[in-house]
């Protein structure tokens, strides 16, 4: 089973294998559907089952993945996540070779965040109401110490993990939602 708590990446050729569009989107659906075999995780992303062996591979070399062996039927093999997510330090190691690994996944969440933001903005007018009136778009500033914002990030993302826990039962009605969430200090040029 995995853990309930995000498993801490430290190496940065970890974090420069992760930073890849179809890995995250494996380990997001492992994570958030459960243990899937080879042939459904390409059925689900389209690619090849030679193309997600691969990266499931790559993704097991570095312990986010596992092979479910207590649900194998068959030949079939299913994977299924080794923990509830991941989680890494700004600076890392303090090496280069961290910072631009940090850089690339970094990258890539934010990719993914903004492209699930404009799918439900172009799509907007095809939800229910109840889910348009649902939806939620904000944006605030306040000046905080780095203190604080750790503070404030934490609370953030405890009310978030109280709904998407995996173990959370799914209620009738429910859809997956996407939360994509930040809070950085704002550049101020100095010329």
């Amino acid at each position: 089973m995995p853990t309930p708590h995000p498993k801490q990446i430290t190496d940065p050729r970890a974090l420069r294998a992760l930073a890849h569009p179809i890995r995250l989107r494996l380990l997001e659906l492992l994570r958030v559907d459960g243990p899937a075999t080879g042939r459904k995780l390409a059925d689900i992303t389209r690619e090849s089952t030679a193309s997600i062996s691969y990266h499931v591979g790559q993704l097991v070399k570095w312990g986010l993945v596992e092979q479910a062996h207590d649900l194998q039927r068959g030949r079939e093999k299913p994977w299924r996540a080794t923990s509830r997510g991941i989680t890494w330090t700004a600076t890392g190691d303090g090496s280069p070779e961290f910072a631009a690994a940090s850089r690339a996944l970094r990258e890539q969440f934010i990719v993914r965040g903004i492209a699930a933001l404009n799918q439900f903005h172009r799509h907007e007018d095809e939800f229910e109401v109840t889910w348009q009136e649902a939806a939620w778009l904000g944006a605030d500033m306040g000046y905080l110490d780095p203190t604080e914002l750790s503070e404030a990030t934490e609370r953030i993302k405890a009310v978030i993990a109280e709904y998407t826990d995996t173990a959370r039962p799914r209620k009738e009605g429910a859809r997956q939602v996407a939360f994509f969430a930040y809070a950085v200090p704002t550049y101020e040029d100095p010329s």
